[in-house]
């Protein structure tokens, strides 16, 4: 609708300037008037049924939409969204993002309200391997890294017959890395650190040793599936190392360990939280940032087939927003057929996205709470940033458009999610 608007008011404008250049050298005169008068109506009449349609659609979102009481708004609005951007702050308290056409990093000056047009990444005076769009990190050190992948083939990657990836998919080495020292004024040439066809990356960490910790699926095949690994690196980028797999099992081009999310806990072990097609979250954990998992293990959380967003606050608390398995009312969406995605069907919901905390490094969990609920469409991928301590953006990068942005503060998540109500325990 904002797009509409402006288009509206350009095109009035530029016709009462019309209207006002007849009278700066001519008398008053009907027919002088008469043209511009018509261009003007013109104008009104095309554009009022766009702006019609833009504000209907506008209050159907809004009336499809319900958030909770206390969730407010933040001032952050990206100009678009995929499902692995993330957000960073930069160290004189810029924001800044990749945009959804890749290829470029956007700034922001006033807390994301409005943001710079998209600068090219270059390096060495020439464009990357494209397309360069992934999430991107800043490490405490100032370096930026994304991480992306050259997708190729997705629509021939599966092999019904076989129930398995087809091999041209799964021998693509698709993974790459670049890095900046001057806040992305050049980039580093892309690194592929490990072949293998790798899938969407929800989730990365900056532990309390300095290691950058990213878990990233990967295909297995016999039958095919998706594993996960955590790559780590000591160096701001420079070199990674690989974790040992974790392999659930599973069958299809969604099954298996997908889409995880990490967070360090107070006493120094790595949680990973991973979506699967099982009901359940499943979690792993590392003892060595990353490096190695261990205790792999289904969740006590359930979950929709949807991916969650684990958060460590600033004060140590542990914040999950996810799609819970069933819907506050207690429904439980039918299981869905056999497909090439999961071969024992799902159940699934993104209607609505669920918050819980943890304040004993996630052996307890509060009573979640639905802080989101779209009656229509869904919203999915949350993402979650801490602009300042105990203040939280929470925001969707997938589903229903736009994306839905909600600013909670830790008393308000107190308020709302009584740790009495312990809801979950390991």
């Amino acid at each position: 609708m904002k797009n509409t608007l402006t288009f509206a008011r350009i095109t009035l404008k530029s016709c009462w300037q019309a209207v006002s250049r007849l009278f700066q050298d001519q008398p008053r005169r009907l027919s002088s008037l008469s043209p511009a008068l018509t261009a003007l109506l013109l104008a009104l009449l095309t554009a009022l049924p766009a702006m019609a349609a833009d504000l209907a659609a506008g209050a159907s979102a809004d009336a499809e939409r319900r958030l909770h009481p206390a969730v407010s708004s933040p001032p952050l609005r990206l100009p678009a969204v995929f499902d692995e951007q993330t957000v960073v702050a930069l160290g004189d308290g810029r924001l800044m993002s990749v945009p959804a056409e890749g290829n470029a990093t956007i700034v922001s000056s006033d807390q994301g309200r409005t943001w710079s047009a998209p600068r090219p990444l270059r390096i060495n005076g020439t464009p990357p391997v494209t397309p360069t769009r992934g999430p991107l990190i800043r490490t405490r050190s100032g370096v930026l890294i994304i991480i992306f992948r050259t997708v190729d083939g997705i629509d021939t990657r599966w092999d019904e017959a076989l129930r398995d990836w087809t091999p041209a998919f799964h021998n693509q080495n698709n993974l790459w890395m670049t890095r900046s020292r001057d806040n992305g004024e050049t980039w580093d040439v892309p690194q592929q650190p490990f072949p293998g066809s790798y899938g969407t990356i929800v989730s990365s960490i900056q532990t309390s040793d300095g290691s950058v910790v990213v878990p990233i699926q990967v295909t297995v095949q016999h039958p095919g599936r998706w594993g996960m690994y955590g790559f780590v690196t000591k160096d701001d980028g420079q070199t990674w190392r690989r974790s040992n797999l974790i392999d659930i099992g599973g069958n299809g081009h969604h099954d298996g360990a997908i889409e995880a999310t990490v967070a360090e806990m107070s006493n120094g072990r790595l949680l990973m939280v991973i979506r699967t097609g099982y009901e359940k979250f499943w979690e792993a954990y590392s003892d060595n940032h990353g490096q190695r998992w261990l205790d792999i293990r289904q969740s006590q959380l359930d979950s929709a087939a949807a991916p969650g967003q684990l958060r460590c606050l600033a004060n140590g608390r542990l914040v999950l927003v996810w799609s819970r398995l069933a819907l506050e009312d207690g429904t439980i969406l039918p299981r869905s057929e056999p497909s090439a995605a999961y071969a024992a069907g799902v159940r699934s919901q993104r209607r609505e996205l669920a918050l819980s905390y943890s304040t004993d490094d996630a052996n307890t969990w509060s009573k979640s709470v639905v802080i989101a609920r779209q009656t229509k469409g869904s919203i999915s991928y949350p993402f979650i940033f801490e602009p300042t301590p105990g203040e939280l953006w929470i925001w969707t990068r997938y589903g229903s458009m736009p994306p839905l942005y909600m600013r909670l503060t830790e008393q308000d998540i107190v308020g709302i999610a009584p740790l009495a109500a312990q809801h979950y325990t390991r």
